[in-house]
C-alpha cells in the first residue's frame, strides 16, 4: 500500500507535468519558421505585414484552459486562466517588423484538485520583456517572453501570448475567397531553460497550419478579411526531481482551430479567436499511465 508520505514526492512532478501540457498549448515555446520566411511579398499585396499607422496597437488578450486527468485513483483536474492588456509597438527590422510589447492589467490563476488552494498571480509578478519579430509573410521569431514568478513549488511560467498562433502566415501571392494554403512551423525547445527547471524536453516540434480565406465582413464600417485556421502537432516532455527521485513524461497531440479578422489597410489582426486542445498520456512512477485531455479558448482583440 502506498502511504500518504510516499505519495507526496509524486505530487509536485504531476502538477508540473500537467502545467507543462497546459503551457505547451498556450505559450510560444521557441522560434518558428517557414520556407518562404525571407520571400518579399509584393508592395501592394494586402496580405503582408508592414509597420502599421499608427505604429502601436493595443490588444485585450485572454486565455482559459481546463484539463482532466484520468488515473487509477480517479479523475483530477487543473484549470488555468489569464488576461491582460498588451500594447505592441512596431518598428522596421531586417526581418520585417520588430514588435515590443508592454503588458498591463495582467491577472492569472491556476487551480487543481491536487492543490490546496487556487494560485493567483498579479501583473506585478511578471518579469522580462515581450519581444518578437514578424517577417513580411508572418514568420515569427520570439526574442523574449515575460514570466510569472514561481509559486507554491512550481516553476516560473511564461506569459500566455502565442505570437506564432495569433499572427497568421500568408502565402505571398494574391488570394481569393475560398483559397487555402498551408504552413509548417518548427518550435524549438530552450535547453538552458529546461535545465533550469530540471526538465528534459524533446528537441523540436512541427506544427502544420492550414489557412482558408473565408471572405470579407464589415465591422464598424471597415472591411475586414476573415481567415480560418487549423493546426496540429505532437509533443513529448519529461520531468525529473533530483531531490525526491520523482519524475514522469507526457506524449501529447496539440491542435488549434479558429479564425482571424485581418485589416488589410492597417496590416493588423483585429481579432483572433482560437480554441486549443491537448490529448495524450502522462506517465508517473508509482501512479501509472494517466490519460489527459484539455481544451480552452484564447482571444486577442484590438481595442486601439
Amino acid at each position: 500500500m502506498t502511504t500518504e508520505t510516499e505519495r507526496k514526492p509524486l505530487v509536485r512532478p504531476a502538477i508540473i507535468l500537467a502545467a507543462l501540457a497546459l503551457l505547451g498549448a498556450c505559450s510560444s515555446g521557441g522560434s518558428s519558421g517557414d520556407p518562404s520566411a525571407g520571400a518579399p511579398a509584393p508592395a501592394d499585396h494586402p496580405f503582408r505585414y508592414e509597420v502599421p499607422s499608427p505604429p502601436t496597437a493595443t490588444y485585450q488578450v485572454a486565455d482559459t484552459n481546463t484539463m482532466i486527468m484520468s488515473m487509477p485513483q480517479g479523475e483530477t483536474d487543473m484549470a488555468m486562466s489569464s488576461s491582460a492588456t498588451v500594447t505592441l509597438t512596431f518598428t522596421a527590422d531586417p526581418a520585417g517588423l520588430r514588435v515590443v510589447g508592454a503588458v498591463s492589467d495582467h491577472s492569472a490563476s491556476m487551480a487543481s484538485s491536487m492543490m490546496e488552494e487556487e494560485m493567483n498571480v498579479g501583473g506585478g509578478d511578471l518579469t522580462g520583456d515581450l519581444e518578437f519579430t514578424i517577417g513580411p509573410l508572418g514568420h515569427v521569431e520570439m526574442i523574449s517572453t515575460p514570466e510569472a514568478a514561481a509559486a507554491a513549488g512550481l516553476p516560473a511560467t511564461p506569459f500566455a501570448f502565442v505570437a506564432s498562433d495569433l499572427f497568421p502566415r500568408f502565402p505571398g501571392h494574391a488570394l481569393e475567397p475560398g483559397d487555402t494554403w498551408a504552413d509548417t512551423t518548427t518550435v524549438a525547445e530552450d535547453p538552458a531553460e529546461a535545465e533550469e527547471l530540471g526538465l528534459t524536453v524533446g528537441g523540436e516540434t512541427e506544427v502544420v497550419y492550414t489557412y482558408t480565406l473565408v471572405g470579407d465582413t464589415t465591422v464598424g464600417g471597415r472591411t475586414l478579411h476573415r481567415i480560418s485556421v487549423s493546426g496540429v502537432s505532437t509533443s513529448q516532455a519529461e520531468v525529473t526531481e533530483p531531490e525526491t527521485g520523482g519524475g514522469g513524461a507526457t506524449d501529447m497531440i496539440n491542435t488549434v482551430n479558429g479564425f482571424y479578422l485581418w485589416d488589410a489597410d492597417r496590416r493588423l489582426v483585429v481579432l483572433a479567436e482560437l480554441v486549443r486542445t491537448v490529448d495524450g498520456i502522462m506517465s508517473m512512477p508509482g501512479m501509472g499511465e494517466m490519460s489527459m485531455t484539455m481544451a480552452g479558448p484564447s482571444s486577442m482583440r484590438l481595442v486601439n
